[in-house]
């Protein structure tokens, strides 16, 4: 028997109890976290080494996200000193540019294997020359080191990188990392950080949509952000409403001094409730004698019925020592909003865990009003503390479950496997032994995001991310939606006429109601092909078609060669976590890292002066694609919002025949319609 999450009573009862959620959710972010900056010795003297200035530069557009950060530091001591910056490691991120102004002018960094790097990084520091060097900390961060800082004076440090655009149910989602999340002990026992910007802070963002766009909004920031829109033509001048095929909006954080770096930023935008399902395919290719690469986005419009059926609901709380202080008042009041909304014919388990794992409520427990009050009282005494046995959680969740029920699992942390087993492969062998989808939510950064991806994927249920930043509410009435939902089983994406090939992912999984599928691939013959979603919708098979065009030149978006390299590196790391690293998969990360210029886990970007690169025998390969790269982005910044629709988008054609993009404002989800005053509070600056 397959295990569903249940649908409640009600509308009103789903939405009671998606007010009481967000209340468990935010125990935790309730307490101060880590951030990102510079790391100092905890027991060491001060280095002296400052932030002078933190600038960003973000761009939305064509289906990804660019991110640039420039950083001047600025040495206050009397000797020349190294700098070390770290920052949380984005999601599906490709770190592609270091630079490294020496001498006043810009050096492009280069990717070699990472003990390579390490190597001619720290030969250059000793010899006192100036030098950088990125390097990737599993799943956890991005750290940078400038080598040399020359005493009294500047060293100015740039890096970018490339991610996917996140829409579901219509809201695009863009986060930039800050608050590093309190997950890696040994940091923390041994450094401290400076997250503090002594001179200006901005971030600038610019959106680029070819689908009208209904309001966009920064939480938190309501106050400080200033956000111009403009209705753009086919042209690039500004428009009038009707004549309109595109907007721009621009948003602009500052602070003349004194930020700090330890707060994320969200950044949302809701598209209009009448965009249509769709297929766009976004192509690059330099020329005919290369290959090609292209994504493909996929909203489809699958009829998703709601679930009607009673059940079980289990929930695992991480109460491991992060959870100390304030955050268990918080969660007592979050399980009173939640299990006093239940019906008293539903049943409700706790499970706690941190060095060892707890059945809170020595099984399911009716949820009837005495009950909910009796636990209530109980959570208010939770002494958090120890470290984090996550698989005893998970194998306590998984004991005890009634084959007669449908049951929902909902596990929710913030930290990473450390006490127990904490290989992939054990958590999988648990989780196949049980037919039980699991919802995991992932709280804040430098978790161990493959992992809980991973095991939402292969149980066939969802992972989220959520920022202290976020909207909360928001971004459970999303889960919610997609928990009281039938979802498309087993999805595949077919390229028939045999032109794709090197199609990342490879597995798919199951996609729930509002979510998006990007898949990347590469082609050597261009021209038309069709291409085929497929999956199953409560046991029947599902299919829909168009035709979709490979162009022999298109030039506008280079960066796709990255984000292709990136996601079929994700492939290989995946099954290194899975089954242990081999020499062949690691030199396949190596030989893409080095071909497409990304750090990994096994390559790093350095920086050297221009005469040691040449006589390391280092080619300046990433110096030439970041040429090409940013040419293409100067030529798209001054080109009209361009649609990359591929799918026919006459009302009875298209591969989803017209129907609109599952939304928050319409549909099966209308009577949530409340969530939509959360996009009013904001400033905004309009010009025709």
């Amino acid at each position: 028997m397959e295990r569903r999450p249940k649908q409640q009573s009600s509308w009103e009862k789903i939405w009671a109890i998606a007010l009481g959620l967000p209340l468990l959710l935010a125990l935790f972010t309730a307490s101060p976290a880590r951030s990102a900056g510079l790391l100092k010795p905890l027991a060491g003297p001060d280095t002296g080494i400052r932030i002078r200035s933190h600038r960003v530069n973000v761009t939305l557009n064509n289906g990804f996200a660019r991110t640039e950060v420039d950083q001047v530091f600025f040495n206050a001591n009397d000797q020349d000193t190294e700098a070390v910056y770290t920052f949380p490691l984005p999601k599906q991120a490709s770190l592609s540019e270091l630079s490294l102004w020496i001498d006043g002018q810009e050096v492009v960094g280069e990717v070699l294997e990472k003990e390579r790097a390490r190597r001619a990084y720290e030969s250059q520091r000793d010899q006192g020359n100036e030098t950088a060097l990125a390097e990737k900390d599993d799943y956890k961060t991005f750290n940078i080191h400038v080598g040399n800082v020359r005493a009294g004076s500047e060293a100015r440090v740039r890096c970018v990188y490339y991610q996917p655009v996140e829409i579901d149910l219509n809201v695009g989602r863009y986060l930039y990392p800050l608050a590093e999340g309190n997950v890696d002990e040994e940091r923390i026992a041994f450094w401290s950080v400076d997250d503090k910007v002594e001179g200006d802070f901005s971030f600038h963002l610019e959106l680029k949509s070819a689908f009208p766009v209904k309001d966009v909004r920064l939480p938190g920031f309501e106050k400080e952000a200033v956000i111009d829109h403009e209705l753009v033509s086919a042209t690039g001048d500004v428009a009038e409403e009707a004549s309109s095929s595109g907007e721009v909006y621009r948003v602009a954080l500052e602070k003349p001094q004194g930020a700090s770096l330890s707060r994320d930023i969200v950044f949302y935008y809701r598209l209009d409730d009448q965009v249509p399902a769709r297929l766009e395919l976004i192509p690059y290719r330099e020329d005919a004698s290369k290959p090609g690469t292209f994504m493909v986005v996929v909203t489809p419009a699958a009829s998703l019925q709601p679930i009607g059926e009673g059940s079980d609901w289990v929930f695992v709380l991480d109460v491991s020592g992060s959870m100390q202080g304030h955050k268990i008042a918080t969660l007592a009041d979050g399980v009173e909003r939640v299990l006093q909304k239940m019906n008293p014919s539903d049943r409700f388990r706790i499970v706690t865990f941190n060095s060892n794992a707890r059945d809170f409520t020595g099984g399911y427990v009716q949820a009837t009003r005495e009950n909910a009050e009796l636990f209530i009282q109980r959570v208010r005494g939770i002494q958090a503390g120890g470290s984090t046995a996550l698989f005893a959680g998970l194998e306590t969740a998984y004991a005890g479950l009634d084959d007669d029920r449908t049951t929902g699992l909902v596990l929710v942390t913030d930290g990473v496997a450390n006490v127990g087993p904490t290989r992939h492969a054990e958590f999988l062998s648990l989780m196949k032994r049980h037919d039980l989808r699991l919802f995991t939510f992932v709280i804040g950064n430098s978790a161990n995001q493959p992992l809980m991806d991973r095991l939402a994927r292969d149980s066939g249920g969802f992972a989220m991310n959520l920022s202290d930043s976020d909207d909360i509410v928001g971004r459970l009435i999303q889960a919610k939606a997609k928990i009281h939902h039938q979802c498309l089983h087993d999805v595949e994406l077919r390229f028939r006429g045999e032109r794709a090939v090197h199609v990342t992912p490879s597995t798919l999984g199951n996609l729930y109601m509002g979510q998006q599928l990007v898949v990347f691939g590469r082609y050597d013959q261009p021209g038309e092909m069709e291409v085929e979603l497929r999956g199953r919708v409560s046991g029947e098979e599902r299919v829909w078609r168009c035709k979709a065009l490979l162009p022999e030149k298109d030039t506008d978006n280079p960066e796709l060669e990255r984000l292709w390299a990136l996601s079929a590196i994700d492939e290989v790391m995946e099954a290194i976590r899975e089954k242990g690293e081999t020499p062949d998969a690691r030199n396949k990360v190596v030989k893409l890292g080095t071909e497409y210029s990304l750090v990994t886990d096994y390559t790093s970007m350095v920086v050297l002066r221009e005469d040691v690169m040449e006589s390391e025998g280092i080619q300046r390969s990433n110096a030439r694609r970041v040429r090409k790269e940013r040419q293409a982005q100067q030529t798209r910044a001054q080109a009209p919002v361009k649609s990359y629709r591929a799918d026919d988008p006459s009302e009875e054609g298209g591969m989803f025949k017209g129907l609109r993009a599952p939304n928050i404002g319409t549909g099966p989800v209308g009577p949530l319609f409340a969530a939509a005053a959360v996009w009013l509070h904001r400033r905004k600056k309009r010009r025709s």
